[in-house]
Formats: structure tokens, sequence, C-alpha cells
């Protein structure tokens, strides 16, 4: 055989390798739309970052996570425990700041002894708002806090994270992608040449390049996710690359949405600015009122009678609505317990390393299915370019 004919695999190799891994760079760059009209393009997961996120959560409060079962975790007690002596301290200050300032002379007479005990009166009922507050968004979590909207928001706001969780997942497979292009292509090369060792019409190499660019990233596509169940195939066994890293899938999955989406900062600016943010408020200043009610005590009666009934009233709106500005202060003290007490990793991690290999295909398949063919489409292309170069090398040497 004519050596020049080795360059019909090289080629074909060459080809094979860059045109997989044009592909799989189209999936993730660039990550806002370049060009200019119908020649600009955008990364195929930052241009559907919404549509991947919420298949995310689909995934993740269908099959791995119980929002609601996750957030009963939390402790009560412990959270009154670490935010308590912040909420006491900034409480104490307001109440004796608003009633000083208003009325300052009934509070300059007021005996230490009743003041100390208003005081150790108000400590008591601290433990009370919290336990109400962590009771009230326990009930009504759906309420307080849309977990889609956190997602899709984080997705869409930093479309960089969906690249990250994607080549977390499968990093593998998008390498192993890349890289079969250059041995599909070297093989298909290798019977593209002794062909047309024998015969040689103008149009083959041309129209099998095309073929072998179309192949290469189609069977590499099949290898990654088919079979779903473990299969023999000539003595050996084989399932899907993807399918074969579940356990390894499912750790950098539940690592990336536990550290970077749904930590507890995050959780608790959701809660705070969701779309029941402003009855969460209102809940808080009613627990506010009740218990800066009950730590009056026996100052209560004296100071509506000095001031007026709706005095007091405006008193204690006035207290609690100061208190709304220190509640997400304290709650950022709560962010290192709620995080160990949550146990999202966890939860994410084991739930999705027990799905069948059916659901768990679901979780980087997307990827391919929102534009395979295009993909699958550029490669053939590309192939065919290669053939023509495959054709011109050989015919002029």
């Amino acid at each position: 055989m004519d050596p020049i004919l080795l360059i019909i695999p090289v080629v074909s190799a060459l080809i094979g390798w860059g045109t997989n891994a044009l592909a799989i760079r189209m999936l993730f760059s660039p990550t806002e739309r370049k060009g200019w009209g119908v020649f600009s393009w955008q990364g195929v997961l930052p241009s559907h970052a919404e549509r991947m996120a919420k298949m995310c959560v689909e995934l993740m409060t269908s099959r791995l996570l119980d929002v609601k079962q996750v957030f009963s975790r939390i402790d009560a007690e412990k959270v009154s425990e670490i935010i308590g002596p912040t909420l006491e301290q900034h409480t104490e200050a307001i109440v004796e700041e608003v009633i000083a300032q208003h009325y300052p002379k009934l509070w300059a007479k007021m005996p230490e002894r009743l003041r100390e005990k208003g005081r150790q009166r108000l400590r008591a009922e601290i433990p009370k708002v919290v336990e109400k507050l962590i009771n009230e968004l326990g009930e009504n979590l759906d309420d307080y806090l849309d977990v889609e909207s956190l997602v899709v928001d984080s997705f869409v706001r930093d479309r960089k994270l969906v690249n990250e969780l994607f080549w977390e997942c499968g990093r593998n497979e998008f390498l192993f992608i890349a890289r079969s292009g250059l041995i599909f292509g070297g093989l298909f090369g290798s019977i593209q040449a002794v062909i047309w060792h024998f015969t040689q019409p103008h149009w083959f190499l041309p129209v099998t390049g095309l073929l072998v660019g179309w192949a290469t990233n189609w069977l590499a596509l099949k290898m990654v996710f088919e079979p779903l169940e473990p299969k023999r195939i000539f003595g050996l066994k084989w399932q899907g690359l993807f399918l074969r890293r579940q356990k390894e899938v499912s750790e950098a999955y539940a690592r990336f949405f536990a550290t970077r989406i749904l930590h507890p900062e995050a959780l608790v600016t959701a809660v705070l600015t969701g779309p029941a943010a402003e009855q969460l408020i209102d809940q808080v200043k009613i627990y506010a009122n009740e218990s800066v009610d009950q730590a009056a005590g026996l100052a209560r009666p004296l100071m509506a009678l000095a001031s007026g009934s709706s005095d007091w009233d405006g008193l204690k709106t006035e207290i609690s609505g100061r208190l709304i500005f220190v509640v997400p202060q304290a709650l950022g003290e709560v962010h290192g317990y709620a995080e160990e007490a949550l146990d999202l990793k966890e939860s994410l991690e084991s739930n999705l390393r027990g799905l069948p290999p059916a659901e768990f295909e679901g979780v980087l398949r997307p990827i391919f299915q929102e534009d395979e063919n295009t993909l699958i489409a550029v490669g053939a292309v590309l192939g065919a370019v290669a053939g023509t170069i495959q054709f011109l090398a050989v015919t002029s040497l």
C-alpha cells in the first residue's frame, strides 16, 4: 500500500478528535452570545440555563429532596441558643431606647428593680419568639421558600454555574467524547484508506469523511449513556460510561448544590426576600408585640396608664418594627449550625446514588438531548471538510 495513504487515517483521527473537542466546547462556550446575527453562538448550557435549572429542580424535588423533611431537622432550641444573645442584646437596647425617647421622665423615675425585672422577662421571651418563628417556617415552608426560583435565579444570574455543575458531574464523559474522536477517526480512516487503495472515485473521501464525522460523535454519545444496565458484549461486561460512575457523580452533584446553591446563607436570603417575605415580617412583628407585652409585666399597666393604651400599642409597633432589622443579622449566626443540621449533601448524595439507571441518566443526558442533532451535524460537516482535505492531500502528492 502506498505510504501516502497513511495521510487518510491520520487526518481522519485528527479531525475526529477536533470535531468532538469542538462539539464539547460548543456546549460550554461562550457564556454570553457572541458574533453577528445568524453567525452568532452561545454555549448550549449557558443559553438554556433556565431550562436546565428547572430540570434540576424537578429531579431534586420529585426524587432527591423532601425540603420540609430536611428543614424539620432544625432544632428551635438550638437556634435560640445560638442567636439568643444577639437578639437579647439588641432587643433590650431597642426597648429601653424607644421608651426613654418617648417617655424620658417616666423611664427615669421607674425603679431599677422594675426595669431589671422587665429585662429578665424580655430575655425569657426571646426563645419563645424564635420557636414560634421556626415553627411558622416549618409548617408553611412552601409559602416562604421557593426552591425553584432560588435555583433558577442562581443559574440565570451566573450562567457559569450551570457550566460548573455539568462539568463537575460529566468531566470524564466529556473528555472521553473528545478523545474517542481520535481513536474512532483513526479506525474509520484506516478503512477509508484500504478502500481508497482499490477504488478512487472523487466523491469517496468527502462523502465518507462526512459519515466519519457523524459517526464519531454519535458513537461516543451512545457509549456514554448506553446500555443503561450492565450487559455482556463479546464476553465483556459493559455499561454506559456515565452510568458506571453513579457513586462518583452523586457526590459531585450533591457537593455542588449543597455548597454553591442551597447553602444556608442562600436559603435564609431566599426566605427573607421570597414571595411571602412581608407575611413573615408581619408574623415576627406579632410575636415581638406579644413578647413585649409579656415582658412588660407589672410595668405594662403603669405605662398604659401614663401614656394611654393607644400610645402603648404604638410603642410596641415601633419596637417590633426595629426588631425586624435585627433578625437577618441574628440569623446569619445560624449558618454553621444549619449546614450541619440540614446535611443537604448527604441527603442529595444518598438519594441520587439510589436512583435506577434510567432516572440517573437524566442528570447529564438533557445537555446532549437539547442540541444533540446540532452537535452531530457539526461533526458531519467538519468530517466532510476533512474528507476534502484527505482527497486533496493524496491526489496532489
